[in-house]
Formats: C-alpha cells, structure tokens, sequence
C-alpha cells in the first residue's frame, strides 16, 4: 500500500466525517478534499480540472432549470390542486391519490421542488380534513425519492453513476432502463406507506398548533400610553402586559419608529405605541387598565394603525437561503420584515424561549406571525418555503406547453438516443429561459450550487481512488471476504453498503466513490459489471432511515414536527425492503 493510497483513503474518510458532522458545508467539504489532491500532487492540475469537464454536472445544473421552469410557470402547483377535488377525507384516501402523483412527477423532475410545491399543498388539504400533517408529509418525501429511481433523469445520482460508468467501459443508462427495478420499488414502496409506514407515522402537533387560542380569532392592535400612566418608567417585563396570558406585545413605537432594542429591555414612555397580538377577550381586560388606551379610543393626534387581522404562518429555510448560518437577532427580523418570529423547530424541538440567538440552518421551521401585508411580501421571499396554499409569485401560466415541452423532448429525444442527454438537458435549458418560462437570473438561482462543486469534488476524489489503485485495493479485499458466494453476495453487500451509506452522506458522493469500486469488483470476478452499476444507482437513493439523507427529508422533517426516532421506525423496514427486493430483481433484469 503506497504513501498515495493511504492519503487518499485518509482524504476519504475525513470527507466523510465532515459531513456527517455538518459544521461545514457539503461543497466546502468537497473542495478542501480536491485542493489537497492538487497540493500533494497525487492529481496533476490536468487530472484534477478534468472533473470540471465532465458531462455530468451540466446535465444536473440543466435539469435544475427544467425543474424551475416547470415550477415557475404553475404547472406543479396546477397538478396539486386539481388534485384537491379528486382525493378524499382520510389520510389513506389523500396518500392513495397524492403518492403515485408525486411519485410520477419525481420520475422527470428533480424531488425538491415537487417537494416545496406538494407540502404546503398536503398540510392545507390536511387542514381542511382535521388530518395531521406529519400523517402526510414523510410519505410525500419517499414518493418523490420512489420516483427518481424510475429514470435516468429522476435523480442526480443516476446520472452520474450513468457518466461515472462510461469511464470503465460500461454503456451509459438509457432513460427508462432504471424503471424495470423502479416501478417495482415505486409500487411495493406506495403499497408499504399505504398500508403500514402510515400506521406507524405520529399524529403530531405542527409548530403553529402550539399557539392556537381558544378564542376563535386574534388580531393585531395598538395600545397607547397615555399621560399620568402608572407604566411610566417601568420595564416592560414588569408590566402586567407580560404576564397577559393572550396578548403578546410584538413592538414597541416611539416618535413614530419601531425601537430596536429587546422588549423585556425596554423602559415604557409617555406617547409609546404598543402593537399587540391578541383576542377580543384580553381587548375587553385591557380597557379597563388606567394609563393604556386601546386605539381608536386614543385621541393624542398620533397615526394610528386600528385593528388587523393577525396572521400566523410556518416558514422552511430553503437550502440556499442566505439566513444560512445567522442568528434572528442578527437578521433584526422584527424591524426588516415587520413581523415577529414565534418559535422555531429544529429537530424534533419546537424552541419558544431564547431562540434569538440560534444559528439558522437548512431545515428550521419558523413560526412567523404579522399582518397580512407583512406576510404578503414574505412569500416572496426566495429565503423561505413557506407552508401556505400559495404561489412564491404569479405563475406564467401562457409559457406552461414551453415547459412541459421542453422536458417532453429531454426524455424522447434522449430515450431515443438521438443525442447524448447533456447536450438535450443544455438545449432544453436554454429553450426555457430564451422563450420566457423563467429570467436567466432565476435559472442562475434555482442550480443548487453546492450539489454542483460536491460533485466536482467528489469526481476528483473518485479518479484519486482509481490512480492510486485504492479502488481496485477495496475490490480486492471484497472478494477475500465475500468471493466465495459469488456474484450474488456481491451485489447485496454493494446495495446494503449504498443504501446505508447515503443516509447520513451526500447520495452524489456515494455514488460518486462506489461505483468504480464495484466495476473495479466485477472485473475481477470476471462477470458483467451493469448490475453493479444499477445496484449502486439505486441503492443509492434508498435515504429513508434518517431526515438528513436527502433534502426532501429534511424538508418535512421540521414542518410535519417530526423527531429523529420517526424516520428510524418508518425508515428502517422499508429499507431493508427495498434493498432484498433490489438484490434478487437485479440479477433477473441485468444477469452476471
């Protein structure tokens, strides 16, 4: 074993460490691992920037602004609510509906923005059901991960196990050759959720439940203090409004602009304007307190806003919102977006007290509450997915045939082999900006650009494994170990070691790092290495025992209130499902 080897296994290991510890970035992960192959020169710049010429990346940045395109011009969001006359008032009668919908659609677009579109969609069909939410919303994930292992373009994962593959000599996957394994694991898969996952799914309070009142409505109103008020000069914590069980003082203003300062820090003044969030209940209390004016009432010549409806919705920090990181107290979310922030959600906690402080990360629910006005301007806010039955913006519903046409001709044209799918996916990205569907900056936004370098990084890394012979080290250790069972044993290990893997990494990255390592298995076994290539493509997206596997799990898993442990209960048994069902189909598909 060289000097080489041991480096890269060593690079390899500590990349994969890094990420399951999250304290950096998937893509910042993946460029340190590609500088220090370049610095050692165990890669030449010439090996190492070849990565950046491959065919892959592209075809995943384009199928993203398919995607967007498809989700800009409203036809997800169209599909979704027509769905809403057709399913019934049971949970298992919306997921019988929903699940094969969403799963079809995962098959052609990517899974997150089927994902943002359906889960608002879910929790408000929810709503009008007195379903729960969290009945719903993690099956919605897995059909849209059942999708993508139906087709070429279904997943980024296929595509680069497909490109990945040709580098060996191996043929690259045609566009339905995924789908004789897929629709398998797509029907058993429904059939599980329906008739077992859903029983073992929690029927769990969603953030905003925690704040409902007893009282049917509340609302935002002013409070004014007048002269000879008996809250002169006291703090605010010291007042009875903080001890108000329903009313919430959400912002104090003074000279007519809102004060910066914490509210439990601020020493009250004659002519301060209170906004409050609260019931008629607490209105008719609050009357009779000497020294506090309930507007109209007031009459001190000040500009008042009267009475508001209240509203209180639930917000996903999107994967590329640039909260990333920062605290709300840093955000000065209260004066820049005239709301206040409630509580957050973040893995399985719903946190209401010293929240100001937490660092946001990808996957936090924010329950936000202000006027309608002010939550009018969050939903478009690119920042949030936020859990309303509504559009980020008006769709451009007259460009929705140059959408579906131009994924229409991806999967025709490269189906039938007519071009390779990079060029098809590249033209077809063009088409949708050039004719409208989407502005050249929204395609810009919608390419996740940390999946992007994850996968430059992680390709260089792979070819690293392959110059050192670390793959071809791996193999040949496999087959000590397992040889003696054959081909069979083989490709059970390489779907098990996938499928488990890609619930706490990148599924690029496994994919990525696997997939010369069982060609490099089969080889040596002397036997065909396409079913190895499909085994790791599908055992790949078998993300289901965790919630930070897949961006779709970690999506729902702050919305639906779920904990950790829900993913495991329901997770667990369907992956080892698929993956026997995986290991015997795959043999008969793609024999040895």
């Amino acid at each position: 074993m060289s000097w080489e080897m041991i480096f890269v296994f060593a690079v390899l290991s500590a990349s994969f460490v890094a990420m399951v510890w999250e304290k950096l970035s998937i893509d910042l992960v993946a460029m340190l691992a590609f500088s220090s192959l370049l610095i050692t020169g165990i890669l030449t710049p010439a090996e190492g920037f070849r990565a950046f010429s491959n065919e892959a990346p592209i075809t995943v940045a384009c199928m993203f602004i398919l995607s967007a395109a498809l989700e800009r011009t409203g036809v997800i969001d169209a599909i979704g609510h027509k769905l809403n006359e057709l399913v019934g008032h049971s949970d298992w009668s919306l997921l019988l509906v929903m699940l094969p919908i969403v799963a079809v659609l995962s098959a052609f677009i990517n899974n997150t923005p089927v994902v943002v579109v359906f889960m608002p969609i879910m929790i408000s069909l929810a709503a009008t059901r007195n379903l729960r939410p969290s009945k719903l919303l993690i099956p919605l994930s897995f059909a849209s991960i059942f999708g993508g292992t139906c087709t070429l373009i279904g997943t980024s994962t296929n595509i680069l196990v497909s490109s990945s593959g040709q580098r060996f000599g191996q043929n690259p996957l045609g566009m339905f050759e995924l789908a004789k394994i897929g629709v398998i694991l797509t029907v058993v898969g429904i059939v599980y959720l329906l008739l077992i996952g859903r029983r073992m799914l929690p029927a769990r309070e969603t953030l905003a439940s925690l704040l409902q009142s007893t009282d049917s409505k509340e609302y935002l109103t002013e409070a004014v203090i007048v002269s000879g008020s008996p809250l002169i000069g006291k703090h605010l914590a010291d007042t009875p409004l903080k001890n108000q069980p329903k009313a919430r003082v959400l912002e104090v203003i003074r000279a007519g602009e809102p004060l910066a300062a914490a509210l439990n820090e601020l020493v009250l003044e004659q002519g301060d304007r209170l906004r409050l969030a609260t019931v008629l209940s607490s209105v008719m209390e609050m009357k009779q307190w000497v020294g506090l004016e309930i507007s109209p009432q007031a009459k001190l010549g000040l500009e008042l806003t009267g009475s508001q409806k209240a509203t209180i919705v639930e917000c996903v920090v999107g994967p590329r919102s640039s909260f990333l990181g920062r605290t709300i107290r840093q955000l000065d979310f209260r004066r820049r977006y005239n709301a206040l922030v409630l509580a957050v959600h973040r893995q399985g906690v719903n946190v209401r007290r010293n929240f100001a402080d937490i660092r946001l990360q990808f996957g936090d629910t924010l329950l936000i509450e202000g006027a309608e006005t002010s939550i009018n301007r969050l939903r478009d806010n690119r920042d949030f997915l936020m859990l309303l039955d509504v559009p980020h913006a008006i769709p451009r519903k007259n460009k929705q045939w140059i959408a579906v046409s131009a994924i229409g001709a991806v999967v025709g044209l490269s189906a039938f082999g007519v071009m390779p799918i990079s060029a098809i996916a590249l033209l077809g990205a063009v088409a949708v900006v050039v004719l409208g569907c989407l502005a050249m900056e929204d395609a810009y936004s919608s390419i996740d650009w940390r999946i992007i370098f994850l996968i430059f990084g992680m390709l260089a890394l792979g070819d690293a494994l392959v110059k050192t012979k670390g793959a071809e080290w791996i193999a040949q250790n496999m087959i000590q170990a397992l040889g003696a069972w054959g081909p069979h044993a083989m490709l059970a290990t390489a779907i098990l070691s996938a499928s488990v893997m890609t619930n706490f990494l990148s599924n690029n990255a496994v994919a990525v790092i696997m997939t010369p390592i069982v060609l490099q298995a089969a080889s040596a076994l002397e036997v065909d290495g396409r079913p190895f290539l499909i085994g790791v493509a599908v055992g790949a997206s078998f993300c289901f025992a965790t919630p930070i596997g897949y961006q779709t799990n970690t999506l729902v898993y702050g919305a639906g209130g779920y904990l950790f442990r829900d993913f495991l209960k329901v997770g667990i048994p369907l992956n080892i499902l698929f993956w026997a069902i995986s290991a015997y189909f795959i043999p008969m598909f793609w024999p040895f």
